[in-house]
Parts: C-alpha cells; sequence; structure tokens
C-alpha cells in the first residue's frame, strides 16, 4: 500500500467514522475509570500519571491492535465527557503482530521482534549459514542469513536510519533472511518506523545487543540456522479521534500521536497526558477561538493517521491561530548508561527538542525556562524538524510549536509507565498552557 492508496482509502472512512466513538471493550471502560478524570487541577502530577498509567496499562498500542483501539474509545470518551464534539476516522494498515519469531541456531533459540515491513518465512523456516553484513562485500550474505549490528556511541540514540538502510541493501543482495542485532542504550531490542509503503522480501528479525554474543558465537560456528517468522498477515483499521469546542474565532490544534509498537510509556505517555490536561484546562477558560484535539494512530508507520488528519480534517492554515504538536519521549526521565545497565534518573530527558515558531520564541523560552534543552527552542526549520511537527511547518501554519525526542528505553517492549514522572512531567504541561494563554490574549 503507497501513500496515496492510505489517504484514498481514509477519505472513503472518514464519513462512516464520524459520530459517537465506538466502545473499546471492557479494558478501556476499567482504564478509564482508573484514570484521574475531570475536576481539580488538571496539571498536577499525580493526575496526569493516572494518565499515563491508564494508557500502558491498554497494552502494546500498535495500531489496529485491541490497545490501541481502547486508547481510541478512551480518547473519544474522555472527550465526550468534556463537551467536545467527537469524530473518529479510520483507515487500512499492515498487522505488524506475529505468532512466531525466532532464530534457531547452535542449538539455541533466540526469540526476536519481526521487524516491518514483515515478509514471512516459508512453513519450517528458512535455513542457512549465518554471515555478517559489510558494505563493502554485500555479495557475502546472498543465499544465506544477513546479520546486521551497527554500532552506536554511548548516549546517543540507537541509529534506526542506517539499520532500514542495512536491511534494504542485504534485501537487493540476495539475503534469505536478515538478523538485526540493534544496539541500543538498554540492551533490549528497538522497533523501527516503517514507510506504510515499504516493501522487503526477505523477512527480518531483530534481537536485542544482550544478545550479540550468542549471534556472534552461532557466526562463529559456521554450522545452519533457522528463521522463522509466522504470523497473521493482512491489514486492519487504526482510528484517529478528534475532539472540537467552540462556534466561532481562530482554531487552536494539539495533536499527538497515540501509536507505537509496545506500551510507549515515555515515549508517548507525557503527550497523551498533556493532551486531555489542556483540554480539560481549556473548557475553563473563555478564549476567542475554537480549540481541536487529534491523537493519531498509524504513527509507527511514519506518521500515517497524521497524514489523514492533514489531508482530509485539519483546519487551513489561514484559519489556525496556533498549532502545538505533543510528540515523542519530551517528557520521559533520563537514564545513566554504564557498564551495569541503564539507571533511572529523577531528572528530565534530554535527548528532546523543542521547535518554535518566530513569533513563539520568546515565549518559550520564558515559559519553559529551567527545564534543560527545551528552554531554548530551536527556531522553525522545516529541514531539521522530525516526527509530525515536520507535516505542520511543511503546510505553512505561521504559528506553531513542536515537541520531539528519544529516550533510553524508546521503542522498546519495557518502555512503561515508569519511564516518566509527574514531577517531570507537570512543568512541561504549564509552561505549555502558558504558552497557548499568552497567544491567545493577543487576539
Amino acid at each position: 500500500m503507497n501513500r496515496r492508496e492510505l489517504l484514498a482509502g481514509a477519505g472513503a472512512l472518514t464519513i462512516a467514522g464520524c459520530g459517537e466513538p465506538q466502545q473499546g471493550g471492557q479494558a478501556a471502560s476499567s482504564a478509564a475509570a482508573s484514570a484521574a478524570g475531570s475536576g481539580g487541577d488538571p496539571f498536577a502530577g499525580a493526575k496526569l500519571m493516572a494518565d499515563v498509567e491508564a494508557y500502558t496499562g491498554f497494552g502494546t498500542h500498535r495500531s489496529g491492535s485491541a490497545g490501541d483501539i481502547a486508547a481510541s474509545a478512551w480518547f473519544a470518551r474522555r472527550w465526550k465527557d468534556l463537551g467536545y464534539q467527537i469524530e473518529q476516522t479510520e483507515f487500512s494498515l499492515p498487522n505488524a503482530d506475529t505468532t512466531l519469531a525466532r532464530l534457531d541456531a547452535g542449538g539455541q533459540s533466540i526469540d526476536g521482534f519481526a521487524q516491518p515491513p514483515l515478509s514471512f518465512t516459508p512453513q519450517g523456516g528458512v535455513t542457512a549459514p549465518l554471515a555478517p553484513w559489510n558494505v563493502k562485500s554485500p555479495g557475502d550474505v546472498s543465499g544465506r542469513i544477513a546479520v546486521v549490528h551497527v554500532p552506536r556511541a554511548a548516549g546517543t540514540p540507537s541509529p534506526s536510519a542506517a539499520y532500514r538502510d542495512a536491511f534494504e541493501r542485504a534485501d537487493k543482495a540476495g539475503a534469505v533472511g536478515i538478523i538485526g542485532v540493534i544496539s541500543s542504550p538498554s540492551g533490549e531490542v528497538v522497533a523501527i518506523n516503517t514507510p506504510a509503503e515499504m516493501f522487503l522480501e526477505t523477512p527480518v528479525l531483530c534481537v536485542g545487543e544482550k544478545e550479540k554474543a550468542r549471534i556472534d558465537a552461532a557466526v562463529a560456528a559456521k554450522q545452519p540456522a533457522k528463521l522463522t517468522i509466522e504470523g497473521p498477515g493482512g491489514f486492519r483499521n487504526g482510528k484517529n479521534t478528534i475532539a472540537r469546542r467552540g462556534t466561532a474565532g481562530p482554531w487552536v490544534v494539539i495533536s499527538t500521536p497515540q501509536s507505537g509498537w509496545f506500551t510507549c510509556g515515555g515515549e508517548r505517555g507525557p503527550g497523551i497526558a498533556m493532551s486531555l490536561a489542556l483540554s480539560e484546562w481549556a473548557t475553563s477558560k473563555a478564549f476567542a477561538c475554537r480549540f481541536l484535539f487529534v491523537a493519531t494512530s498509524g504513527h509507527e508507520w511514519t506518521d500515517a493517521g497524521a497524514h489523514v488528519f492533514h489531508e482530509f480534517q485539519a483546519p487551513k492554515p489561514k484559519e489556525t491561530a496556533l498549532w502545538f504538536h505533543l510528540g515523542a519521549s519530551f517528557g520521559a526521565r533520563a537514564y545513566e548508561e554504564s557498564a551495569a545497565g541503564l539507571k533511572p534518573l529523577e531528572t528530565p530527558n534530554l535527548t528532546r527538542t523543542l521547535m518554535a515558531s518566530p513569533d513563539l520564541i520568546a515565549s518559550c523560552q520564558a515559559a519553559f525556562a529551567g527545564q534543560p534543552v527545551i528552554e531554548q527552542p530551536a527556531p522553525a526549520d522545516v529541514a531539521k524538524s522530525l516526527g509530525e511537527y515536520t507535516l505542520v511547518l511543511k503546510e505553512g501554519y505561521p504559528t506553531s510549536a513542536g515537541f520531539w525526542g528519544a529516550h533510553g528505553l524508546f521503542h522498546t517492549l519495557i518502555d512503561g509507565a515508569n519511564a516518566t514522572s509527574g514531577a517531570i512531567i507537570e512543568p512541561i504541561a504549564r509552561a505549555v498552557a502558558r504558552v497557548i494563554e499568552e497567544k491567545l490574549a493577543k487576539l
């Protein structure tokens, strides 16, 4: 499926997606009940963390999964209870789940993550010798299972783009399977965001760098290994949830992605919690504007849900007073790398960026003063922006700001609610509200 087909399909489903939110099952109801809900200070750290914990409680958030659909129902219910008008849009994406993803080599079995775009092995798996990938001699992996490892400097995120490039090259070089030994701060496997239109014929299994010694030993043994990747395949629907409030004035848009490869506590949790808090806060104000909140699925398929929203439902730039994007990991905690592993800190993650249009720079500097890195926002520049905020800049919204980042557990199975804290999220949420309020006071 290419991007044009994705957007065309979403357009056909948009009308059907309007109206009352669909229920997300018992899990959504129980998690929603455990969340803070409305009332009290929406920016209190404990209340923000209750929503992070509710969100991670839905489980894996891959687009169209049970956890992702439950999160959509939860957003709709929360926003509807605050008086917002709800619209939900469905769109089709590949099913990234598997029933088996394993390498058998040297009498040992190593389970991993089947990296999309999924290519399944034949029944019984693929058996072939292992061969290290070397970009200078790509022919080495022809007819073999390529082993890809990209070193990473301490203190830096996993080099996902380099891995994706190596996978594509090994596929073209004739590898019958690919093992990605993913370097990362945690040693855990790191999933890689993937274009919905990307295609690989070769099955790819990724494992954490903590398995590197076992993989290296299997390569050195020069014995055949078996790669097995099985799963349901096919497609399933993700769902964007949009909440609107107000009848007159320019729009203020607050966007956040809701989907991701795993539970996404530090990656998505802060943006999710802040979006809900800001939507509650907005109902207590008498601003001369309309509010639009959107939670997008399809993020791990290189912002597929955001593309759908921008194509069909986003207000035009000339109708928009402000767009604030709450992206990845900007409210996660920091981790200290050591030989003994990652040590969680009580301070904010520093691998984060706040970018803002020129008219918001001074306001952001004042609001985020004392908050490392984001107290000095980067000037808006589409050539340097990342994630879904790039779409905002490409389409020429004149006043905007957006976060993105990575953290020690980014895109891993162990990125839970404990990857952030109320003490970290609260000052960021209050600063975002301050920037919005200062801008709207000038309308």
